[in-house]
C-alpha cells in the first residue's frame, strides 16, 4: 500500500512538472531574448516550422486584400493560396531570423521586416510580449488561458491581460525532450501592416 502510494505520489509530481514545462521553455526563451542570445533562440525555436505558419497567416491575410484579389483574381482558390504563398515568402523570410524574432518578442514589432514604428500614423498598437509573471493570479491566468492540443502541443496567448484580436499565440511543440517555439500567430492588424509596408518583391505572371 505504501509504495502504491508512492508511486502515485510520484507520478503526480511528474505530472505537474510536464504541465509546467512548455511555460519554463517559454520563459527561458524569453530570458534569451532579453540576452540576444542568439544561439539559445535558435535551439529552441524550429524555423522551419515558424516559417510555415507565418506563410500561411499572411498569405491568407493578403488574399484578403483588394491588391491580392486583383493579382490573384482568375485562379482557384487552391491555386491562389499558392500563389499568395509565393508573393509573401520574401517578406516572409525577414521574419523567420533570430534577429526578427528578438525584435517581434522584445516589443511586438518586427523592425527587421517592417521598420520603425516613428512616422508610421498607421501603424497598429501592437502590446508587447510580456512574459513577465508578477503574481501567482497572473500564472494561473497563462496557464487556464493556454489551449494544449494533445501531449506534444500548446498554444499560450500573449499578453494574457490583453482582447484576443490584439493577442500574439505561441505555440510550442515537445520535441525529444525540449519545447520549441513552432508557430507565432500574429494579431490581424500587424499582418495587415506588414503586408501595407512591404515592397512588392515578386511579380506573378498569370496567364
Amino acid at each position: 500500500m505504501i509504495w502504491t502510494l508512492r508511486i502515485t505520489f510520484l507520478l503526480f509530481i511528474a505530472w505537474i512538472v510536464f504541465l509546467v514545462s512548455p511555460f519554463v521553455a517559454l520563459y527561458d526563451l524569453s530570458r534569451a531574448v532579453e540576452a540576444k542570445d542568439v544561439d539559445t533562440i535558435t535551439e529552441r525555436v524550429n524555423f522551419r516550422a515558424l516559417r510555415i505558419s507565418l506563410s500561411r497567416q499572411i498569405a491568407s491575410e493578403f488574399l484578403k486584400t483588394r491588391d491580392g484579389k486583383e493579382e490573384l483574381g482568375g485562379l482557384d482558390p487552391r491555386a491562389a493560396a499558392n500563389a499568395g504563398a509565393v508573393m509573401v515568402n520574401p517578406l516572409v523570410e525577414q521574419l523567420v531570423t533570430p534577429q526578427a524574432l528578438i525584435d517581434l518578442l522584445e516589443d511586438g514589432w518586427p523592425q527587421a521586416a517592417a521598420g520603425s514604428r516613428r512616422g508610421g500614423a498607421a501603424a497598429p498598437a501592437v502590446s508587447p510580449i510580456s512574459f513577465d509573471i508578477g503574481s501567482l493570479g497572473q500564472a494561473l491566468k497563462l496557464f487556464f488561458t493556454s489551449e494544449g492540443q494533445g501531449f506534444r502541443s500548446v498554444t499560450v496567448p500573449v499578453p494574457v491581460d490583453e482582447p484576443r484580436d490584439k493577442q500574439f499565440r505561441l505555440t510550442l511543440r515537445l520535441s525529444g525532450m525540449t519545447w520549441r517555439l513552432t508557430g507565432v500567430e500574429l494579431p490581424q492588424a500587424l499582418r495587415q501592416e506588414l503586408i501595407r509596408r512591404a515592397p512588392k518583391a515578386t511579380t506573378l505572371n498569370i496567364p
